[in-house]
């Protein structure tokens, strides 16, 4: 019995030895675990912090790399400037080298395989060609084979040709639905128009009067404009001055997002009022300029809407083939006869061709007409004058984008700038001593 309270003396007294351990215990595994969540905390953020770090030097890399390309077109632009001018062109004929810009950047800007197939090259990388971190590139397109609504608020031939054009751009039945419902333009009921008062509020939006236009060979109506713009839910009023930037054409009423698709790649607000007959390649409206100035208003060709469209879409599949128009006249042959042209340019006068040249012209296939359909309207020149010009172009539009190759699972960093150039525009800023370098200037620029 002596032992056994012995053994019970002995466990009391070790008894609070063994709860200060446990709490011990207790506090370095509490310890522990916040040590671990306010590491892993701090390597979440710091790995957030490196991730925002490479986005941001990604993205500034990406867009220094769409200016590479901006620059690198200039250049481009420059030497257009150069094969535009006449004693060039007499020499060596006329050249758009911006119609191959997108192939030219490919060196200087593509992938290895791009630039092995532009160079030509079988071994090691081209020193100097190329982008070490990614890709740029470009794609040009001229302004001048559009529609310059800013010429609503010139001199009143010019206002009027914009009118006429404007208006015919939706001739075709396929647009009646447009001008059927109310345009969704911020008014709580939307806004009701016909193809007139719609071509009406263009106008009147930038012509410098307060007047309502009246439609060409009518005389000036008396009437004030109200196309409602104090009564939107945020109120403005008609500009009825110059438009700086082609997104302000969305402020006049009924042009809402259904009506900018359809035909807002048509407009534009820079160059010349009347239209470029090299740069044509929009068939809206080279269908416009076909209806406008057709010898025949009767011609079916004409008063078809199908055979009109196929008419237009055959003159700008020539086009987009590198076949050019250096003058009205030529554009009024090929309207004549579309087949007829595209198949004498492929004619071989001699028979000797390099490939076996025929003096018979082969036959043509245009996308877009069926066969047996024979195609022609006769054009009337002085019509076509008034409306096209012919030369160098005046105004580019480029897309240039800059794009940051990145390691799986992460996709590439794309970045993309929307310029503007005008040839007739005088810099005044310039940086070259040469007076030729005067001609020429950026007139809009935004990166996306």
């Amino acid at each position: 019995r002596g032992r056994r309270a012995a053994r019970r003396d002995r466990r009391r007294r070790r008894g609070p030895a063994f709860t200060q351990r446990g709490v011990a215990l207790i506090a370095v595994a509490t310890a522990l675990t916040i040590l671990a969540v306010l590491s892993k905390e701090f390597a979440t953020n710091t790995q957030v912090d490196a991730f925002g770090a490479d986005n941001a030097r990604d993205q500034m890399r990406a867009e220094f790399l769409a200016r590479s390309s901006l620059d690198l077109s200039e250049l481009i632009l420059r030497l257009q400037q150069v094969l535009d001018n006449p004693q060039v062109q007499q020499a060596i004929g006329a050249v758009q080298i911006t119609d191959y810009a997108d192939l030219l950047m490919s060196a200087f800007g593509g992938t290895a395989e791009e630039v092995a197939g532009t160079v030509g090259s079988t071994g090691e990388k081209p020193k100097g060609l190329g982008a070490d971190i990614g890709a740029f590139g470009v794609r040009i397109v001229s302004d001048d084979g559009k529609i310059n609504v800013n010429c609503a608020n010139g001199k009143r031939e010019y206002s009027q040709l914009v009118y006429t054009l404007v208006e015919a751009l939706y001739y075709f039945p396929a647009f009646d639905p447009v001008f059927q419902d109310p345009a969704v333009d911020g008014s709580p009921s939307g806004w009701r128009r016909d193809r007139a008062t719609q071509t009406q509020a263009i106008i009147d939006y930038i012509d410098e009067d307060s007047t309502k236009v009246s439609p060409p060979g009518e005389p000036p109506a008396n009437v004030a404009e109200d196309y409602g713009y104090e009564g939107l839910r945020d109120k403005y009023r008609a500009k009825n001055n110059y438009l700086d930037t082609l997104d302000e054409l969305k402020l006049v009423r009924g042009v809402d997002d259904r009506f900018w698709t359809l035909f807002g790649p048509a407009f534009t607000v820079y160059g010349g009022c009347k239209l470029n007959v090299r740069a044509l390649e929009d068939p809206r409206i080279i269908a416009a300029i076909i209806f406008l100035t057709a010898k025949n208003k009767e011609d079916p060709a004409v008063r078809d809407g199908n055979l009109l469209w196929m008419h237009a879409q055959a003159v700008a599949w020539a086009r987009q083939n590198g076949f050019f128009f250096n003058s009205t006249q030529d554009f009024v042959d090929f309207v004549k006869d579309p087949e007829g042209q595209l198949g004498a340019g492929l004619t071989d006068p001699s028979g000797q061709g390099g490939s076996g040249g025929s003096t018979q012209a082969p036959t043509i296939q245009i996308p877009g007409v069926p066969p047996g359909v024979d195609l022609g309207v006769e054009l009337d020149p002085t019509e076509v004058d008034k409306i096209l010009r012919a030369g160098p172009q005046r105004t580019y539009r480029l897309e240039v984008w800059g794009e940051i190759t990145r390691q799986p699972p992460f996709t590439p960093l794309h970045r993309e700038m929307t310029a503007v150039w005008d040839m007739g525009t005088v810099n005044v800023n310039q940086r070259s001593t040469d007076a030729k370098a005067r001609n020429g200037a950026w007139v809009y620029l935004r990166s996306k």
